[in-house]
């Protein structure tokens, strides 16, 4: 659905693309001073982008919606605002990217405020994505690749990893590119679009999704899976 807003929407999204890097920038001098001057710029780039980025709210998947409203919600911290927006951009498959030294944690607040905002067509969509055992998390890098899991927990594994690997991890690491020639697919629980893995995967042009939640727990080693970078979800074809 998300390929709408590049069709429908060019010259809307023309228009946000300098003003999220002025975010983006903002977020950048946060981070590096967290002083009550710099949070309070932030947050009126946070409350500007709420309402800039309403627009594309309906072209994205329903289960992203609910961060375009996370964005503008002043209950919720700072972190937690960005983490809403970095979804919300990465959902709308822009071409945007920005290095970023903070990463993606939801908070249980965070959690909470999305959970409030779902509508009914949202929450059967996640029951129907669990009934039928898949998994489903941020679409960061397009592409479908049908492969063999592997759970990648320390460094030393990349060096060891078979052809054509669906890498699944909490998050990646520089030392990724110890495994990068035999890796086909990443999986994550962790991040956004603009995180490493969805960064590097756009790159080498393999599908990658992140921000699964719980990918490593709910993955088993030689599982063979397809990843839809596409669509953000995970097909398990071989049950344990």
């Amino acid at each position: 659905m998300s390929n709408k807003i590049r069709h429908y929407l060019k010259e809307q999204v023309k228009d946000i693309i300098p003003k999220l890097h002025d975010c983006y920038r903002m977020i950048g001098k946060y981070q590096k001073n967290r002083i009550d001057r710099n949070g309070k710029t932030l947050l009126k780039e946070l409350d500007f982008m709420h309402g800039a980025l309403q627009v594309f709210k309906s072209y994205v998947q329903s289960t992203k919606q609910s961060y375009f409203d996370a964005i503008g919600n002043c209950s919720l911290s700072i972190s937690d605002r960005i983490i809403a927006l970095d979804i919300a951009v990465g959902a709308m498959h822009i071409e945007f990217s920005v290095s970023r030294s903070y990463s993606h944690q939801e908070s249980q607040e965070l959690r909470n405020a999305l959970a409030s905002t779902r509508n009914d067509e949202f929450d059967e969509q996640c029951q129907s994505d669990e009934e039928d055992g898949n998994i489903t998390g941020i679409p960061a890098s397009s592409g479908i690749f049908t492969g063999k899991v592997k759970i990648v927990q320390k460094t030393a594994e990349y060096k060891r990893l078979p052809k054509d690997t669906v890498v699944v991890a909490k998050m990646t690491r520089p030392e990724f590119i110890l495994g990068i020639d035999n890796i086909a697919a990443i999986i994550t629980d962790e991040g956004g679009r603009l995180c490493h893995a969805a960064i590097i995967a756009r790159e080498l042009k393999i599908p990658c999704i992140v921000g699964t939640r719980s990918a490593t727990a709910d993955l088993k080693n030689g599982q063979i899976v397809t990843v839809n970078g596409n669509t953000g979800i995970v097909e398990i074809l071989q049950k344990w």
